[in-house]
């Protein structure tokens, strides 16, 4: 009897259906045998965001820059750019103080994050 639905049984496992994409020394694309997964996650996090700040800040005192060069002189212009200037920095600071103060805190209670 053909039929459009078919049955499925339970027989196998997940590590059966994915192969060798999952094991429990925490390797592959899932991370099961790690026991560490959040502290992997908040890791891969910050390696993402701190390049992606530190481009930002980048762009900004690029842009602020042209902004400062294009003023021709106008004081409102002037001081437009130069806070632009300054808060990329301070954001910049901000973040970097943040992962430190993260990194602190993951070795005080041995939290794995960094």
């Amino acid at each position: 009897m053909n039929s459009i639905f078919n049955k499925v049984y339970a027989e196998d496992t997940l590590s059966g259906l994915l192969g060798d994409n999952i094991n429990s020394e925490g390797t592959g694309i899932f991370n099961v045998g790690s026991g560490n997964a959040l502290g992997d996650f908040a890791s891969n996090i910050i390696s993402i965001a701190l390049p992606l700040a530190g481009l930002a800040t980048v762009v900004l005192i690029i842009v602020a820059g042209y902004k400062m060069i294009s003023s021709q002189g106008n004081p409102d212009k002037l001081k437009d750019a130069r806070e632009m200037i300054t808060n990329a920095i301070i954001g910049l600071v901000f973040i970097l103080l943040s992962v430190s103060i993260l990194g602190l805190v993951s070795n005080v209670f041995n939290l794995g994050f960094i």
